[in-house]
């Protein structure tokens, strides 16, 4: 168990953010994997099986992390690049509801799939708000340790560069890409190499961009063990979105380029997962952070002793 030395997590993130999220990534999870050719009639919109499938994947990927961080996060540092990311990754999913609403099966079909929607609808409207006053409640709420200076423990020093530059490289990569395909995902769908429908685009490319984000995080933080939750949510989404491809490999059109690109993001995700948790195990804990220049102090005394 962590010595908590900084500010806690606040009771009100974990039991009314976290715990929520990661149940409705385990929802999400288990019927796009397990019903991921049954969409129309149990799902909030109706999406190809690779579709489906691969934002399955993520959200098995997010499930692991929020249930890790909700289990064993007990300070605000080790949990707050995954609450932060989860965050984000809620609000791209609003915008990506509301800009797409016409999709989800608000005006009918089966009773299962309009329930689906309206309940997705409403999940969507009302996480903001409680994300607000829990992360409220975090930022302005009591609690501190007793070795944490202004409730924050002392940052540790940058990364090496070898581990800091294709971290940084590869988040810029995916949060780019990622704002790219969430703002125009209409040309990406005509040329997406199986059948896709912007919505499908934008939440695809909100999982892109949330953990880009997650992974500049990484890099300000300064610390891997910090960010252990998130490297398991890289290792999970890119190895189920891998075994997902080749289960659905004779609805994807091969001969696009956008088809291998799909590929090596998802092995991105499974390398840099998998080697920053070897990486977590092997370093030290953290490296010291850049000493600072000791401040000169006046002499009081007209003639101090040698």
């Amino acid at each position: 168990m962590e010595q908590v030395t900084g500010r806690p997590l606040s009771p009100v993130v974990r039991y009314a953010m976290v715990v929520p999220m990661a149940l409705g990534a385990v929802y999400a999870a288990l019927l796009l994997t397990l019903a991921s050719s049954h969409t129309a009639a149990l799902f909030a919109w109706t999406m190809s099986p690779v579709s489906a499938t691969l934002i399955g994947a993520g959200y098995a990927g997010s499930c692991a992390m929020l249930w890790l961080c909700g289990a064993r996060a007990k300070e605000w540092t080790h949990a707050r690049v995954s609450v932060l990311s989860s965050s984000l990754f809620m609000l791209l999913m609003l915008a990506a509801i509301l800009l797409d609403h016409g999709t989800l099966h608000l005006r009918g079909g089966e009773l299962f799939a309009v329930s689906a929607a309206f309940g997705w609808l409403g999940v969507h409207l009302v996480a903001p708000l409680v994300g607000a006053v829990a992360l409220g409640a975090q930022f302005f709420g009591r609690g501190r340790g007793p070795g944490a200076r202004g409730g924050e423990p002392e940052r540790p020093g940058a990364m090496p560069w070898w581990i800091a530059l294709p971290t940084f490289c590869s988040g810029l990569f995916l949060t780019v890409v990622g704002v790219l395909l969430f703002v125009s995902p209409g040309w990406a769908a005509r040329h997406w190499p199986w059948a896709v429908s912007p919505l499908d685009v934008r939440v695809l490319a909100a999982f892109g961009l949330t953990f880009g984000a997650a992974m500049l995080g990484t890099v300000r933080e300064g610390e891997l063990r910090r960010v252990n939750h998130g490297m398991v949510a890289m290792v999970v989404t890119g190895l189920l979105g891998l075994i997902g491809l080749v289960r659905c490999a004779d609805q994807v059109r091969w001969s696009s380029v956008g088809a291998w690109c799909m590929v090596a993001v998802l092995m991105l995700f499974l390398g840099m997962g998998l080697a920053g948790l070897g990486l977590a195990a092997v370093l030290p804990e953290a490296l010291p952070p850049t000493p600072r220049a000791p401040s000169a102090t006046p002499s009081t005394g007209a003639g101090n002793p040698a």
